[in-house]
């Protein structure tokens, strides 16, 4: 097996696939770690105001709320989210983040283990040839 040597990643020197709505910065994954089976860590940032369409995916997923309010849709179900909690989305399931009642970011961190199961991973390798970059 390959050595892997730990890793520090400062979130705030990565990169983000930023829209008016979202911003998302990769922070860990299987071409940083150098890992395949490595579990994939999004930080993202839902705009104040902003609202993200619904989604759902082959795979299971976590968010972990880092900062802010809001109200995410799980299916059928609105529920109000806010900083220190976690979700379980599984896989199927469709999701929706909704920031549009705050002033504040709503900044998550996304968990999930399938890189090839994500849209924003997919379009990070469309955009730029690999799935992470540094801002330097």
């Amino acid at each position: 097996m390959k050595e892997v040597k730990p890793l520090i990643v400062a979130v705030d020197k990565v990169m983000p696939m930023a829209s008016e709505v979202y911003e998302s910065r990769m922070i860990l994954d299987h071409v940083i770690t150098g890992r395949e089976n490595v579990i994939q860590v999004n930080h993202g940032t839902v705009m104040p105001g902003a609202a993200l369409e619904g989604a759902a995916h082959e795979d299971d997923e976590i968010y972990y709320i880092l900062g802010g309010e809001g109200k995410l849709r799980l299916d059928n179900t609105v529920y109000d989210i806010r900083a220190g909690e976690i979700v379980f989305i599984p896989a199927g399931c469709i999701h929706a983040l909704d920031n549009s009642g705050s002033d504040r970011p709503l900044t998550i961190l996304t968990l999930w283990r399938n890189w090839k199961a994500n849209d924003a991973y997919q379009n990070r390798l469309k955009l730029w040839g690999t799935s992470f970059r540094t801002i330097d």
